[in-house]
Order: C-alpha cells, then structure tokens, then sequence
C-alpha cells in the first residue's frame, strides 16, 4: 500500500488543486483548509500522476 505525503509548506492547492481534479480513483478531496486533504489512500494505484503534475511538487508517494 502507499503512503502519501503532502508537504503543505509547498502545496498551492489554494489556487490549484490540480491533485484532486487529476486522480483516476479520488484519493483526494478538498480540504477545509482550502487546501487539498487525503481521504481514500487506500484507492491509491501508484500512477503518481498527483505526484508528476503537482505544480509545488508537494507531492510525493511512498512505497
């Protein structure tokens, strides 16, 4: 299983959430922080396409 890894100090899921829009299996979901949140880690197929096209590379996938 992976594990997900958002580093918030670089995310800019407040003006692009291009994570939650991109996943093939919804792992993420917008947050209450305005930021995006993990909620379905498990779905997770590790085609790192969160990862690849996050634009603060706050993304990384653990395995």
């Amino acid at each position: 299983m992976a594990k997900i890894v958002i580093d918030y100090s670089k995310c800019v899921g407040d003006r692009d959430k291009i994570c939650v829009e991109i996943c093939p299996v919804s792992v993420f979901r917008n947050g209450k922080s305005k930021k995006p949140a993990i909620v379905n880690e498990e779905n997770c197929i590790l085609c790192r396409t969160c990862q690849v096209n996050c634009p603060g590379q706050a993304i990384k996938i653990l395995t």
